[in-house]
């Protein structure tokens, strides 16, 4: 009998272990499982800095702006002046990134105006005889420059966004730094104007919220209060109405921050319902913002001019 019982024995421990085996694979399989799935998660957020491009950086801002994103627990991706060309903008919403922090320049064009996004990438005319044909012929593309006879670049519009970005936003929140964001000052009048173009474009392409200037804003500014923005937004846990108003108008232009559209549901909403929607990302990206070589920039964000690419009519900020 007591020989039966050690063989039942050994039979029950072999049982045991085969079965913590099983169960051990079974979790490591998990595990792995899980971490490839984080790992290809993209960041929360992102900071698009064309104006680093510009000889207009501000590691102070970017190094906030993470500091204030990791506190909350959001992960991120910095993208820098040179990284910002049309095909960029074309993938923006492929990137499944949820919170967008445009550090752009932008500029009003014309009497009807459409609001230019300057990109990093330079105009020639073989690229918009070629690569970007259609975008040029339909008006979806522009030629951006910064002083008369100075380097021209390629220049994005509200139809570009609609009708040349590729996929939707997640109910993005898009927060625009740039100039004439939510309306401009008419140099004719002087008179404020609501522009809402852009807004609507980003909205209709799956953004729940877009946060801009209704005028010229100086880049000094539009830094300190988007720092004061994200802290109101992700430190205080503020809804979107409650973040803006807290905002200061722009000493020289008196612009305003504001939002769109202007809905009780976009009112209340709040950081956190953004980042319940999404799992965490642990791969996190390096920061290293390079100086660039262009130098001389006047100091405030929409210092440009754009030029109609199938009028060749200039047009300048209003």
């Amino acid at each position: 009998m007591s020989s039966r019982r050690r063989i039942k024995k050994r039979k029950s421990r072999k049982r045991l272990a085969y079965g913590v085996i099983a169960v051990t694979f079974i979790l490591l399989c998990f595990l792995i499982y899980f971490s490839l799935q984080h790992s290809n998660q993209p960041p929360q957020a992102a900071i698009v800095d064309q104006l680093n491009f510009t000889g207009q950086s501000n590691p102070t801002f970017v190094n906030t702006c993470i500091n204030i994103l990791e506190s909350g627990g959001l992960t991120w991706k910095y993208y820098r002046g040179e990284d910002i060309t049309v095909n960029f903008y074309r993938n923006l919403p492929s990137y499944g990134t949820s919170l967008i922090i445009l550090r752009v320049h932008s500029a009003i064009m014309g009497e009807k105006p459409p609001l230019g996004l300057f990109t990093s990438e330079l105009y020639t005319d073989y690229k918009a005889a070629t690569t970007y044909r259609e975008d040029v012929l339909h008006y979806r593309l522009v030629k951006a420059f910064f002083t008369d006879g100075g380097e021209e670049y390629f220049g994005i519009v509200p139809k570009f966004i609609e009708e040349s970005m590729k996929g939707e936003f997640k109910n993005a929140i898009i927060i625009m730094m740039g100039c004439d964001g939510l309306g401009y000052i008419n140099r004719l009048t002087g008179k404020r104007v609501e522009y809402t173009d852009m807004a609507e474009a980003f909205i209709k392409k799956g953004a729940k919220v877009y946060i801009g200037w209704d005028g010229p804003v100086g880049v000094n500014h539009t830094d300190q209060a988007t720092i004061q923005l994200l802290e109101h937004l992700i430190t205080e846990n503020r809804r979107i109405k409650e973040a803006v108003d807290e905002i200061s108008l722009d000493p020289s232009y008196d612009s305003k921050l504001g939002y769109y559209p202007k809905t009780v549901d976009v009112e209340n909403y709040t950081v956190p319902n953004l980042r319940s929607s999404l799992a965490m990302n642990v791969a996190y990206t390096s920061l290293h913002p390079r100086h660039s070589k262009v130098q001389n920039r006047r100091a405030y964000i929409c210092s440009a001019r754009v030029l109609d690419l199938t009028s060749h009519t200039t047009f300048s900020e209003t």
